[in-house]
């Protein structure tokens, strides 16, 4: 597949012409934007997103950031397993971020590290 590059949640441009991007480098853009957006704010698709009730306040409870994780990622299919998860909290920023280790449908490995949570 191939789509516009996004950084920051805005459109690339170049020459003032829009970058591309494709294949994994695709699938991670992909997957980034379902995990910072928001569960239900989006009202064309309300499943669309990470459920975040469980990513912020003191009580954070890793194990069901890993569910909501994974269930968020089921929703690319071109993915089909969550292989490692690890959640990364920077206490001077107060941001929270995870580096995933993911299977692809072809049975390949896609990385991701350093996905903004918080």
């Amino acid at each position: 597949m191939k789509t516009l590059k996004l950084k920051d949640g805005d459109l690339c441009l170049e020459n003032n012409e829009f970058q591309m991007v494709e294949g994994d480098q695709e699938l991670a853009q992909s997957l980034k934007m379902v995990y910072q957006t928001r569960k239900g704010e989006f009202d064309l698709d309300r499943d669309h997103g990470l459920e975040r009730e469980n990513l912020l306040g003191k009580a954070f409870d890793e194990e069901l950031l890993r569910y909501d994780v994974v269930e968020a990622t089921a929703q690319e299919e071109r993915i089909s397993a969550v292989e490692d998860m690890s959640v990364v909290d920077n206490l001077q920023t107060r941001q929270r971020q995870i580096n995933l280790v993911l299977q692809k449908e072809d049975q390949e490995t896609l990385r991701l590290e350093g996905v903004d949570l918080a």
